[in-house]
């Protein structure tokens, strides 16, 4: 009898512990499609967060870089590289209780020595969680008219780049922190940069930025028309 219950026992305390990892396995990963978004300069605008659009490329540049939360290394047993991997996460409507957003706030994800998120993206993270963390993707939410750097650009590249490409001297030796740093780069750069955005098949895959999925084709079109512009600010 004594071993019946200190094996029951056991069973309960480990079913406890490992609560967490079922936390959503009920969450429906089906897109939900909304028109205009909260970012992007389109000409229609909804007050919906959109995650295709603009969460999810924040926990791509700034968690799942290289030797991080990749599909690859998954440090710490952690991945962030689309909508079910965040999910383990975040409690829907709840962002003062998700891991995956505490982390960020208390300041210990990004790493210290990492470029750090914005507190405007933290607090669009936090709009996104407590509007029901659903797998938002916009339509009419991106202006390819907009392609100054002031416009859209500097927002394109902090979102989807400077995760890894913010902070001096940058992975791979590659500075985007800066109008004048990207503008240098580029110049130099011109044909590859364009190349890494579009995710040629010549590149390896581990020059195709962002890593993993390219931008949207939209957000392409902007940096390659403000590139052929002369990239003004």
């Amino acid at each position: 009898m004594k071993k019946i219950i200190v094996s029951s026992l056991m069973a309960t305390l480990f079913l406890l512990a490992c609560k967490h990892e079922f936390l959503n396995s009920a969450i429906n990963p089906t897109p939900v499609i909304v028109q205009g978004g909260t970012t992007g300069g389109g000409t229609t605008v909804s007050d919906t967060v959109c995650f295709q659009n603009d969460v999810l490329p924040l926990y791509v540049s700034y968690c799942a870089s290289a030797g991080c939360h990749n599909a690859n290394t998954r440090a710490d047993g952690v991945q962030t590289t689309d909508y079910t991997t965040i999910m383990k996460g975040i409690k829907p409507r709840d962002a003062a209780n998700s891991k995956y957003y505490k982390e960020i706030t208390k300041g210990e994800m990004p790493p210290r020595g990492y470029p750090a998120l914005s507190t405007a993206q933290i607090s669009l993270i936090k709009k996104w969680i407590d509007q029901g963390a659903l797998n938002t993707n916009c339509v009419n939410s991106c202006d390819t008219t907009k392609f100054t750097y002031s416009t859209s650009v500097q927002t394109i590249l902090s979102n989807n780049c400077n995760g890894c490409h913010g902070v001096a001297p940058g992975s791979g030796n590659v500075y985007l922190g800066t109008l004048a740093a990207t503008q240098s780069y580029i110049n130099a750069n011109k044909q590859l940069f364009l190349d890494a955005i579009n995710h040629a098949p010549s590149l390896p895959a581990a020059q195709r930025m962002p890593i993993g999925n390219p931008m949207d084709a939209c957000k392409i079109k902007q940096m390659t028309k403000w590139i052929n512009a002369g990239m003004p600010q």
